[in-house]
C-alpha cells in the first residue's frame, strides 16, 4: 500500500488535516438572524471576566514560583 514510511506519514497526516478541516468548517455557528449585538457584548463581558480570574491566579502562581527560585538554585548547585 505505502512504499516508504515517509509516504505513509505524509498520507496519514494529509488525511488527518483534511478531517480536522472538515470538522472545523462543519462546526461553524449558523446565522439565525437574531440580535447579534447583544450576544457579542455578553460574550465580550464574559471573556473579560474569565481573563481577569484566570490571569490573577496565573500571575500569583508565577510570582510564587519566582520567589522559590533561589532555593532551587541551591539544590541544583549541590548536585
Amino acid at each position: 500500500m505505502f512504499s516508504t514510511p515517509d509516504s505513509t506519514f505524509n498520507t496519514l497526516f494529509a488525511g488527518l488535516g483534511a478531517t480536522a478541516l472538515a470538522i472545523k468548517v462543519g462546526d461553524r455557528p449558523k446565522d439565525d438572524g437574531g440580535d447579534k449585538d447583544d450576544d457579542d457584548e455578553d460574550n465580550k463581558r464574559r471573556v473579560r471576566s474569565l481573563q481577569r480570574r484566570f490571569l490573577s491566579v496565573f500571575w500569583m502562581m508565577r510570582m510564587a514560583d519566582w520567589l522559590q527560585g533561589p532555593y532551587f538554585f541551591e539544590v541544583y548547585a549541590s548536585k
